[in-house]
């Protein structure tokens, strides 16, 4: 009804357009004057009556366009009939013609008044044209475009129109409002000629009669043209599977790489998910109602898949009891909780692009690509090959394994693959004989296997992982499958770790900074650490730092032995982190011995991690093995230069400082010992102290490095690409 209502008020401002809304000067001819009225009349007509009878939006809207074009139609003849006006004035020829009694006018001559009557209709059909397109205008598009969807004779439309029509929208109480017309139109016939008129011409749904070009105008949207994606015709579909995951869940740098390549890839064209438990009740994840239940350990356990869509990427976190209230001891338990939680994580993962509707839509089994990470996840692509794949399942999905830390492997007695729910007959994959434990299960062994790509977190620790000290064991089996090994450097996130765009550097005196305000900006943030730390502020004393866990990996005990060299050196050094009991003293040992140039702070704050990294001129990491490492790359982003051992993924991103090419990003030692190590401090302090321009290139030069993701996450392209072509 309201429809009806909105048509018949444009019906009725639409017969307005046809009325002389000021006095003109009648035409010569009565009789044409005559047709002129009986012709609007009819137009009116038409109008109300369809209006009346309750026409459909199509019919409303096809009789508006036949209006309209006949207005244009007028407005076209009478155009070229002024032009042969002003020719009839301005031709010599033609003036006598006129002047000449015995000669008889042109069809196409006109007397005095007939030219200044369609003068002045002219204008009448330019101001009524106007008019009605105006009103038009007013029409919703999704009414036009549904008028044609329904016609059988309209013109086709393209399958994007098609699937992008909306309903009929109920006019607005402002569009009623300018429907209205200013005043009514009053006939000059009797009101029984406009009742045998309406019999005699009864009103009938007219067919749009447009020009391709003008039906292209209206209907056709501007073409958008979209950028192919990075990947290519490669388009995958990734899940990414983890233990934790930042910034909801994270210990070290397993969960970084777990919270900032999916973005990555994402961004690189793929569709790409991340599994991670949900430890906790997350904001971010929203409950599906997909609950699957698995057999594991010899019983059914009902697990509940929680979602979230952040960055392009689907963030999927699986819920279970075991899970919860773990965000602050992810590793703990004993061995066998260990495994069921790392087992039911593997289970629940692989069937999560069947199960959650991430858009609307699952995944489904199409360019499914798993990416596991660490032994955690190792249990994921012997799953996938034996319980899927050997049984027509999941047939085209791979799966890729990657090695964060191999020291870390997943051993146990062989007993205890049996709970996994693993066949006798693939027992054997998970066996492994060490010369000082014996015979034991070995789970990741069994991933190195059955994937069908392995990575390594750095070039140097894909060769360090083959060889005996540095495989734990596995070296032999990972030469036996070299040929699908790859070592890729992690990289990381400048939306978190930039000194341009740091919130923890916009408070307290600190400030950020980029690379041509880095010496102002290092000041300034060393000025606020050394008085937010109680030391004394002094701009010339170099300042050491060192971020990390307190562990025999990470070389702190180097750090302790080195300590009183440095003390001695005139150095102040700034030691955050947490781990073992023994180290943790030697830290408060240390900063009680000098006061005045040692802190040592026992824990964990990010922002002070953050602060540390851009305050500091040199950052210390003697780590006796490092598959990748962060802190350096950390460092150079903030122009804070790095002194590494050159081990593992160290090696790979510390370029060592030659003097004579001015050429290095840091300076690294080749043993782990504590003359080495000191060694490389003193070149280090002597570069600053004496060479200060040089040392400021270093920085320079580590903070223009290309240390994003997205060079990695090509690279990681490359492997699964690689892997979804392998059998």
């Amino acid at each position: 009804m309201a429809s009806e209502l909105a048509w018949q008020a444009a019906a009725q401002s639409f017969s307005g357009c046809f009325v002389t809304q000021r006095p003109r000067r009648a035409p010569a001819d009565s009789s044409s004057a005559s047709k002129q009225i009986r012709r609007r009349a009819q137009r009116c007509q038409k109008l109300s009556a369809a209006a009346d009878r309750g026409a459909s939006d199509q019919e409303m809207w096809q009789l508006h366009e036949e209006l309209l074009a006949q207005l244009e139609d007028r407005k076209k003849r009478h155009t070229e009939l002024l032009s042969k006006l002003e020719q009839d004035k301005g031709s010599p020829g033609n003036q006598q013609a006129a002047t000449s009694k015995s000669r008889s006018p042109a069809p196409t001559s006109l007397t005095f008044q007939e030219r200044e009557a369609d003068q002045d209709e002219l204008s009448q059909i330019e101001h009524q044209t106007e008019q009605l397109q105006q009103q038009m205008e007013d029409i919703p598009m999704s009414q036009r475009r549904l008028g044609y969807a329904s016609s059988a004779a309209a013109p086709a439309a393209s399958s994007r129109e098609a699937t992008a029509l909306s309903p009929v929208q109920e006019p607005s109480q402002e569009s009623r409002e300018s429907a209205r017309p200013s005043r009514q139109w009053e006939p000059s016939a009797s009101p029984a000629q406009q009742a045998r008129q309406s019999q005699q011409q009864p009103a009938a749904p007219l067919q749009p009669q447009q020009s391709q070009q003008q039906q292209q105008q209206v209907y056709e949207p501007e073409p958008v043209a979209e950028e192919p994606p990075l990947c290519g015709e490669n388009q995958l579909n990734v899940v990414m599977v983890g233990i934790e995951c930042a910034p909801w869940s994270k210990t070290g740098g397993l969960g970084d790489v777990m919270g900032a390549l999916p973005k990555a890839l994402k961004r690189r064209g793929h569709r790409v998910m991340a599994v991670a438990p949900r430890y906790a009740s997350y904001a971010e994840g929203w409950e599906t109602g997909v609950r699957i239940r698995y057999h594991i350990f010899g019983k059914d356990e009902e697990v509940g898949y929680f979602h979230g869509f952040i960055d392009g990427v689907d963030w999927v976190f699986i819920d279970h009891p075991c899970f919860h209230g773990r965000e602050h001891d992810i590793y703990g338990g004993s061995r066998q909780d260990i495994q069921f939680r790392c087992a039911l994580l593997c289970k629940a993962a692989i069937e999560a692009p069947w199960h959650v509707p991430c858009g609307g839509s699952v995944y489904g089994d199409n360019n499914l690509v798993y990416l596991a990470n660490d032994w955690h996840t190792a249990l994921l692509p012997v799953y996938l090959q034996v319980h899927y794949r050997e049984h027509n399942k999941l047939t085209f999905a791979r799966s890729v394994f990657v090695i964060h830390n191999i020291a870390h492997q997943g051993r146990g007695p062989m007993d205890e693959v049996n709970p996994m729910e693993i066949p006798g007959h693939h027992h054997d994959l998970f066996r492994l004989y060490d010369p000082i434990g014996g015979e034991h299960m070995n789970i990741m062994k069994a991933a190195f296997i059955t994937s069908h790509r392995i990575v390594a977190v750095s070039h140097g620790y894909a060769w360090e992982c083959q060889t005996q000290e540095g495989g734990w064991g596995l070296d032999n089996t990972l030469r036996e499958h070299s040929w699908k090994l790859r070592g890729i450097v992690n990289g990381i996130d400048y939306t978190e770790w930039s000194p341009t765009c740091d919130l923890n550097l916009q408070s307290d005196g600190y400030q950020n900074y980029n690379v041509s305000s880095m010496r102002e900006g290092k000041a300034a943030c060393k000025r606020a650490l050394q008085r937010e730390m109680g030391l004394p502020e002094d701009p010339n004393i170099p300042m050491l730092g060192f971020v990390g866990r307190l562990d025999y990996q990470k070389g702190v005990d180097l750090i302790r032995d080195s300590y009183d060299w440095m003390m001695g050196e005139g150095v102040q050094l700034i030691m955050l982190g947490s781990g073992r009991g023994d180290l943790e003293d030697s830290l408060r040992e240390m900063e009680a011995n000098r006061h005045g140039q040692c802190r040592g702070w026992v824990g964990f704050s990010s922002a002070m991690a953050h602060r540390i990294t851009a305050a500091c001129d040199i950052l210390l990491m003697p780590s006796r093995f490092e598959p990748c490492g962060l802190n350096q790359l950390y460092a150079m982003a903030y122009g804070t230069v790095p002194v590494v051992h050159a081990v593992g993924g160290l090696r790979d991103t510390v370029q060592n400082y030659n003097p004579y090419e001015n050429t290095g990003t840091g300076w690294s030692f080749q043993w782990a010992d504590g003359g080495a190590f000191r060694e490389a401090i003193g070149n280090a302090l002597y570069t600053y102290r004496s060479y200060r321009e040089s040392f400021d290139g270093i920085a320079r030069r580590g903070m223009e490095s290309d240390l994003s993701w997205d060079k990695s996450a090509e690279q990681y392209e490359e492997v699964l690409v690689a892997a979804k072509y392998q059998w």
